[in-house]
């Protein structure tokens, strides 16, 4: 997976919001600094050392955003002198190996952050944000570095429409606890939330009652875009099709054809699917486009003339033979713009090559897994028992009622437990999870506040097992460790969910 430059220019959150303070009011002293996700190798010194007005953060040349960055959220200034000095600097690679690993050491002599990469700079970095405490900062020497190299949010804004703001606030903690990719499932069904030139009417209704924006003009991709890459976060589209891409046929009948999803067999089709994946592959810097590809029914295209010339034209029996079709083409235009194409784990089972990024979500379908990563598919793991967040957390709480709830709370120990790659994957199989990523879809989460209950804490577990090394995880050190992670979350107005005493009516307006 590629990096994305880092642009320095759009800090719109002001450092008291984006400072992590481990500090929590009434809460017993732990015995070290609370850090998730726990690094691989911690060994703890003696004391600590001042971190005051008078530090200073030190970096120049490629490590300069890293420091800036760091600067800012600790409200201390950039310079070579100071009463404490935190020096950030790139080193051989050879020396940390992982580019987004980092060796952190704090003693009397100040802060060193190295890294062979800024990703491993800026994680670092996030590590000592975790580690700074009443203005000192506890002696240490870490190495860290991360299991996977995806590790991903999906936030669906088609169902209900998220704007820069609430992403804004999700970038920057997906930033403190290490997460790089952020998924925009940007249309479906209910809405379609991206403008394309010369297709206004899929955006033309997208109004919310008090008049405001529905939707994501170029500009709004383009800030969303460089607000992620300062923070090392990815970020991916995703657009459906030929399912869940109503919202563009209630716009452009014509893309039906009188179907139950866009008309395989039309040129107007193609025109189309070529001019959305054009204006999103100029948007949108990342190496991947995801186009979902799942849940498409056995009726979609029944007693349709031109698909029943097509089945004959290209000797096509079944609709799975037809969607193979359909998606051949539209593997080729995103590879045409550059882009890998993406798709929900149904592609695999239809027949989609291995050139395809796999997204299994299926828990039911353990098989279509096993064989996607026995023909070579790269693989993104996203099981809907385990990091599905919009399903419920505790008893007695809301959720989505569907697959979720029959294996009962998606609670953080759950989350914990899990184990991502298969023990039946070979080594070489394993080599092809690119990583994990966590879902929060919105058919039922109408509100900012019910967003943030359902993401925050399991957001912080999961990042945990994107991050950790392969094994077991000790439930109750991670509980501990979590306290003042949610007392900094709330102190920052995210409304972050504290234990399942907590009361939900309030957060579903």
């Amino acid at each position: 997976m590629e990096a994305l430059p880092s642009s320095p220019t759009l800090f719109r959150v002001a450092p008291k919001f984006i400072a992590v303070l481990l500090v929590a009011t009434g809460t017993p002293a732990l015995a070290h600094p609370a850090l998730i996700p726990l690094p691989t190798s911690v060994a703890w010194g003696n004391g600590d050392i001042p971190l005051g007005p008078n530090a200073v953060v030190s970096g120049k040349g490629a490590t300069a955003p890293s420091a800036a960055f760091l600067a800012r959220s600790l409200g201390i200034k950039q310079g070579e002198r100071g009463s404490t000095r935190i020096l950030l600097r790139l080193v051989p690679a050879r020396t940390i190996g992982n580019p987004e690993g980092y060796h952190l050491r704090v003693d009397r002599h100040g802060v060193l952050i190295e890294a062979s990469d800024p990703r491993g700079l800026f994680y670092g970095a996030q590590t000592l944000r975790q580690m700074v405490s009443g203005g000192r900062v506890a002696v240490a020497d870490i190495s860290d570095a991360p299991r996977f190299l995806w590790r991903g949010l999906l936030i669906d804004v088609a169902r209900h429409f998220y704007g820069k703001p609430v992403l804004f606030k999700f970038l920057d903690q997906m930033a403190v606890y290490k997460l790089n990719v952020l998924h925009l499932h940007l249309t479906d069904d209910p809405g379609w939330r991206i403008e394309i030139p010369g297709y206004p009417k899929l955006t033309k209704g997208e109004i919310t009652a008090d008049g405001s924006r529905a939707y994501f003009t170029a500009a709004d991709i383009r800030d969303i875009v460089a607000y992620a890459a300062e923070r090392h976060i990815m970020v991916i589209p995703e657009i459906e099709m030929p399912s869940h891409s109503g919202s563009a046929g209630t716009a452009y009948p014509e893309l039906y054809n009188g179907g139950n999803a866009l008309d395989p067999a039309s040129p107007t089709t193609y025109a189309f699917i070529r001019s959305v994946f054009g204006e999103v592959g100029r948007l949108f810097p990342a190496p991947y486009i995801h186009f979902g590809g799942d849940e498409v029914g056995d009726d979609a295209w029944k007693d349709m003339p031109d698909v029943r010339q097509l089945k004959v034209a290209q000797d096509l029996g079944s609709t799975k033979e037809v969607e193979a079709y359909f998606v051949r083409n539209v593997v080729k235009i995103i590879e045409a713009n550059g882009r890998r194409p993406m798709a929900w784990d149904e592609q695999a089972e239809a027949g989609a090559s291995s050139d395809v990024v796999i997204q299994w979500w299926r828990k039911a379908r353990p098989d279509v897994l096993d064989a996607a990563a026995a023909r070579g598919s790269e693989l993104v793991v996203s099981p809907v028992d385990q990091v599905y967040f919009d399903y419920h957390q505790g008893p007695g709480e809301p959720g989505a009622p569907w697959e979720g709830n029959d294996n009962g709370p998606t609670s953080i120990a759950k989350i914990l437990a899990w184990e991502p790659v298969p023990a039946s994957f070979t080594p070489e199989e394993s080599k092809k999870v690119l990583g994990v990523e966590a879902a929060v879809w919105t058919e039922f989460i109408a509100s900012r506040r019910y967003l943030e209950f359902m993401t925050f804490p399991r957001l912080l577990a999961f990042a945990e097992v994107a991050w950790r090394p392969k094994g077991g995880r000790d439930e109750a050190d991670f509980s501990t460790r979590l306290t003042p992670h949610l007392d900094a979350l709330r102190a920052s107005g995210i409304n972050a969910r504290r234990d399942e005493g907590d009361a939900y009516e309030f957060i579903t307006h």
